[in-house]
């Protein structure tokens, strides 16, 4: 009788496997489970916490894009509203990282969600007295926005301190999942409110979620195997902060090309008001649907990055993703549909979330452990000059017509990403 592993002859040979095995593999809902970081159960609470503060982000700019297109008719007031709601991260983008590393992550984590719940219930009462103006939306978005720039590098931070570095990438994909699902729900669930309810009433629910995300992080326990044992005072951080840019080339890459794609390619949202009230004659609801397909498309970026993670050529990958996300937004400049809106709103969507991912990973891994905190400050610096991007494409939208910003904006990218990859070497081969 012949033995497992042998031929007739004497020979040897490959078992092949059965047909099953052959052709089945584990689905990515399955894959996303034996995550190594899903097992840890305050990486479960982080989360849980990032997605209820990011509906919270995603929901209250369909609520802000709304009543600045209702209140001034243009998209130029829409960037200038997103500006004033992203300047605080370049302001803030040093500061931050430093504060990150300087005191208790989890501490500061709790801190921000019940500042951030306060904020928007002030502005939920605004809202309900009838007190409207754009003055008062562009003050509530530099509060809001100086909120948001705290929390990102302190939630990316604490996401490597529980995982620690073998693991970053397919954490930070889940991460980012968790996010995008929040995103997603935000943004619908405020465009609904909107239409059928009233703007305030859309707000006190996103208030509620900053609420629930607060207790989610008040019950972390423990700070994690990679948190940084000693903290040293905020001056020397901020001194330290600066020598490393100076002295690491690549992180000072990733600063420029993060920068750059943050101005020509993430300011598309800049885009939306206009998209749906002018090509698609739609109302709130249709600003929540773009709002979720931009979320949705993070969602499954997060899935694949959870799956599969990025060990190897993530320069590449990022630098690809640059150049498709240019190819998204020439897309969208074309849309003139419902469908071909979202489909294109979802491509430049995957690749927005895709270039958050990878940024965030090899910023964190591009510096020492004692300096992650400010290597996500740097991130948080460069979505700072996001601003220059949403004033750009609302005064190239004013003068010669949004199709025009968007086919400038996604050319940039492309043109980008192709000089980054001649002369950018290292990030090439990261």
């Amino acid at each position: 009788m012949r033995r497992r592993g042998t031929s007739a002859s004497g020979g040897t040979f490959r078992c092949r496997p059965p047909a099953s095995r052959l052709f089945s593999s584990p689905s990515p809902g399955r894959a996303v489970l034996k995550n190594p970081a899903i097992r840890d159960r305050d990486y479960r609470r982080l989360f849980a916490g990032a997605a209820f503060h990011q509906q919270g982000m995603a929901g209250e700019q369909v609520v802000l894009g709304l009543l600045v297109i209702q209140l001034m008719g243009s998209s130029a007031w829409v960037g200038y509203t997103l500006a004033a709601y992203f300047t605080p991260f370049f302001v803030f983008g040093l500061v931050s990282g430093a504060i990150t590393d300087w005191t208790d992550r989890r501490t500061l984590l709790r801190r921000i969600e019940i500042a951030t719940a306060a904020t928007l219930a002030v502005f939920a009462i605004t809202l309900a007295l009838g007190i409207v103006s754009i003055w008062l939306i562009l003050a509530y978005c530099v509060c809001a926005g100086s909120l948001r720039a705290m929390h990102q590098p302190v939630r990316a931070s604490y996401a490597y301190d529980l995982v620690g570095q073998d693991n970053l990438v397919s954490a930070m994909g889940l991460l980012n999942l968790g996010s995008r699902c929040g995103q997603l729900a935000g943004a619908l669930v405020a465009g609904y409110v909107t239409e059928n309810v009233s703007a305030a009433a859309a707000v006190w629910c996103l208030a509620g979620g900053h609420l629930t995300a607060f207790f989610v992080f008040r019950s972390l326990r423990e700070a994690g195997v990679a948190a940084v044992k000693e903290h040293v005072p905020i001056r020397q951080n901020i001194r330290e902060y600066i020598q490393e840019l100076k002295v690491n080339r690549l992180l000072l890459t990733l600063l420029i090309v993060t920068a750059a794609a943050e101005v020509f390619g993430f300011s598309f949202a800049t885009a939306f008001p206009e998209i749906v009230t002018g090509r698609l004659e739609l109302g709130a609801e249709g600003l929540g649907l773009l709002q979720a397909s931009r979320a949705s498309a993070g969602v499954v970026a997060g899935i694949a990055f959870a799956t599969f993670g990025a060990r190897n050529r993530a320069g590449i990958i990022y630098l690809l993703t640059i150049a498709v996300f240019g190819a998204g937004l020439i897309c969208l400049a074309q849309a003139s549909t419902l469908v071909t809106v979202l489909a294109a709103v979802f491509l430049a969507s995957i690749c927005a979330a895709t270039c958050d991912i990878l940024s965030q990973s090899m910023l964190q891994l591009s510096v020492s452990n004692e300096l992650r905190g400010r290597a996500m400050g740097i991130w948080v610096l460069a979505l700072g000059f996001g601003p220059i991007g949403h004033l750009e494409l609302g005064a190239v939208a004013e003068a010669v017509g949004l199709t025009t910003g968007l086919l400038i904006n996604g050319c940039a990218l492309i043109a980008i990403a192709c000089l980054t990859a001649v002369v950018a070497l290292r990030l090439r081969r990261l």
